[in-house]
């Protein structure tokens, strides 16, 4: 044999397109309830005269039903946006489950933003271009963000003095009208409840055990999240979460992303699409994506949506 060819590629000393994890990041210290982000950003962190690099920063808020949030769930994806030379943070909050009622996941999202401006020096930060990104109730809380930037009342005693106000938000399929979804719940246990008073309890269990249990639970999670001592529901709890209602004439907002599935089972999509004309109505800048066919989550997702994302933070960021 005579010939042997050898292909070529050049090298990469900017390491353009990679990206490495800092895990475990402690960002609230609390004796009873410290809490963590994972860190991902762009392998090249200085330039070839040894000068460190800043980049954008994404804080990522998975959905989780106001319970804590699994970090890792689309670490996958967000690697994408730390390939692309953005720094991506996903983070948790407290759980209602373990009795920490709204807002306390609201609180915990704002004290992360101010966590990475605090130390944008030592995670390659520019404090300057931080926006928020989240899914679900991770979706609400984002709008929240965008919504309440530095109102003291949400400012936990750590890192006061940096902002929590954010550059842009991405919502997807997050509730926008967390009023609206109680009064949707509630009237949906009562016409099951009616439903089903006339069977036997045997034919309750037969028939409708799913529906039962199902019942039981959205009762007993809006009961934790929302519930006053006497087991009332606490109204002005859940319309402070409700971005629709957080919108106020007079103030300047972010741009804002919206995506919602148009089949979503668990969030109606009415919800995002009233968020959006709200938005609008008031002369914030705001796009929306429905994704056709899509439920909650799962076949929500395409490198299309991811795109569309991408193409609007880096637009507004």
């Amino acid at each position: 044999m005579t010939d042997y060819p050898i292909s070529h590629v050049p090298n990469n000393p900017a390491l353009k397109g990679f990206a490495h994890m800092v895990k475990d990041i402690t960002f609230t210290d609390r004796e009873e309830d410290p809490l963590q982000l994972q860190l991902l950003l762009p392998w090249k962190l200085s330039d070839n005269e040894g000068n460190d690099l800043v980049y954008p920063a994404v804080v990522f808020v998975q959905g989780s039903s106001w319970t804590f949030p699994n970090v890792y769930y689309q670490l996958p994806q967000l690697a994408q946006l730390a390939r692309q030379g953005y720094v991506a943070a996903t983070v948790t909050h407290r759980s209602f489950l373990d009795g920490h009622q709204s807002p306390a996941f609201l609180k915990d999202v704002k004290t992360s933003i101010r966590f990475l401006r605090a130390n944008a020096k030592k995670y390659h930060i520019d404090p300057e271009h931080i926006g928020i990104w989240g899914t679900s109730s991770g979706g609400n809380a984002a709008l929240l963000v965008g919504l309440t930037a530095d109102i003291p009342e949400y400012k936990t005693a750590e890192w006061q003095e940096q902002s929590d106000a954010v550059n842009f938000v991405v919502d997807c399929f997050g509730p926008t009208n967390t009023v609206l979804m109680v009064e949707q719940i509630q009237k949906a246990i009562a016409e099951f409840q009616t439903e089903i008073k006339n069977l036997s309890p045997e034919q309750q269990l037969q028939m409708h055990k799913e529906k039962l249990e199902q019942a039981s639970t959205l009762e007993l999670g809006m009961q934790q999240f929302f519930g006053r001592p006497d087991g009332s529901l606490d109204m002005e709890k859940i319309q402070e979460i409700s971005p629709m209602h957080r919108l106020e004439a007079d103030k300047v907002y972010p741009p804002f992303l919206i995506l919602h599935g148009d089949q979503d089972r668990t969030v109606k999509y009415e919800q995002s699409v009233l968020m959006y004309k709200a938005l609008l109505d008031h002369g914030t800048v705001a796009e929306m994506i429905s994704v056709d066919g899509a439920d909650h989550e799962n076949d929500f997702w395409s490198q299309e949506i991811l795109d569309a994302i991408g193409e609007f933070i880096a637009k507004h960021i």
